[in-house]
């Protein structure tokens, strides 16, 4: 049943471009590569027309359609029922070409193997159950931010540092780049996308500046538990609002907080339960893998297909370049050269 693919594909004949042509009227045969077959889209749409295959190994399209169909040259097949138009991308790699493609594109072992992509979490669910952030969820690996936000009426921070800026201390002073409405001595401020963590959470302010005849808060201070570990550090801002996924030193201080209104608090999910990095080499893995599942049409109606192929390439008479079935001739321009 050896059904080549390029053999049903017509010819046309074209000029000849070759230098050592005698004559401006060689022509020379070659296949019409316009002419593509393709499943009819009622077959292709229907899943009842395919069956999952998973590619082992350095398997080819001749290798699965031998295998599934007793005859290699249907790999055609095996391409048509993917829309794979370029093996070279959209087919597994060999091993021995992976390795070398990927040690091209990161540079070194260590950094395919080491470094990291991106990171991804892990499902979070509140106490009722349901699903705050889903499985597989994508963060970047530059999630980090110099952002800060008070979680009142979505006023800016200017500058925070703590201390005189040679000894350390737990009173931290915050000056508001828009000034904050009702904010006095006692009032809880949420301070947030912080680089440095000691300065993140839930503060009460124990001084404001409040100036005379004003209700607008212009600067305020609270107090931490302990004294920081990075001395007198003034951080940077920026305008962007407050992001779930909140950054600290260290590497291991990301946290994502949320409401839970069953239990009627805030609850600090710490990133060593829900983030997880994905090195440069798992994510290669992820996409060469999904490559290997893909779907094959069954034996039973290859026929139809056999059939739509021989109505689709033959030409059909009425052109002026028609010489047969499987002959097209264009004209010769370099007549009107």
């Amino acid at each position: 049943m050896a059904k080549p693919y390029f053999r049903q594909v017509p010819n046309f004949e074209y000029v000849s471009r070759n230098a050592e042509s005698q004559s401006i009227s060689d022509y020379v045969p070659v296949k019409n590569l316009f002419k593509k077959g393709k499943l009819r889209e009622d077959i292709f749409g229907n899943l009842n027309f395919f069956t999952k295959y998973k590619i082992i190994g350095d398997e080819r399209p001749d290798n699965v359609a031998f295998n599934i169909y007793d005859d290699e040259t249907l790999d055609w097949i095996v391409l048509l029922s993917n829309n794979i138009l370029n093996i070279q991308t959209e087919w597994p790699m060999p091993q021995a070409v992976f390795d070398r493609v990927m040690l091209e594109r990161y540079g070194s072992y260590e950094n395919l193997y080491s470094g990291i992509h991106h990171y991804e979490t892990s499902e979070i669910k509140n106490s009722a159950g349901t699903v705050l952030i889903p499985e597989g969820t994508r963060i970047p690996n530059t999630w980090k931010t110099d952002g800060n936000f008070v979680q009142i009426n979505n006023s800016k921070i200017s500058q925070i540092f703590s201390g005189n800026g040679v000894v350390p201390t737990t009173t931290i002073n915050v000056t508001l780049k828009t000034g904050i409405k009702g904010i006095n001595v006692g009032s809880e401020v949420i301070i947030s996308n912080v680089s440095e963590t000691e300065y993140n959470g839930r503060f009460i302010v124990t001084s404001a500046v409040i100036p005379f005849g004003d209700e607008i808060c212009r600067a305020f201070t609270y107090k931490l538990p302990s004294i920081p570990t990075i001395a007198n550090p003034v951080l940077s801002t920026s305008e962007s609002e407050e992001v779930l996924f909140k950054v600290g030193t260290g590497g291991n201080s990301y946290y994502y907080e949320y409401y839970d209104e069953r239990l009627e608090n805030y609850t600090l999910v710490s990133s060593t339960f829900f983030v997880n990095p994905v090195t440069n080499f798992e994510y290669e893995m992820r996409i060469e893998e999904d490559k290997r599942n893909i779907f094959v049409l069954k034996p039973q109606y290859l026929n139809v297909v056999f059939n739509d192929l021989d109505d689709i390439m033959p030409y059909k008479k009425g052109s002026t370049q028609y010489v047969s079935a499987t002959l097209k001739k264009g004209d010769n321009i370099r007549l009107f050269e």
